[in-house]
């Protein structure tokens, strides 16, 4: 029964760092595509 406390209470504190990881990494990923194309297209007008 203490394992499982303790391990809830890692989770808990855990999950906001894994979540805002996630959601930043997604971020740079959009970020980088729309970088991406806009050199995309600033090459094709030379």
């Amino acid at each position: 029964m203490e394992v499982r406390r303790l391990m809830a209470t890692v989770f808990t504190i855990l999950t906001p760092f894994i979540t805002g990881t996630h959601f930043y990494r997604d971020i740079c990923v959009r970020l980088d595509h729309f970088v991406d194309t806009r050199k995309g297209l600033w090459r094709s007008e030379d």
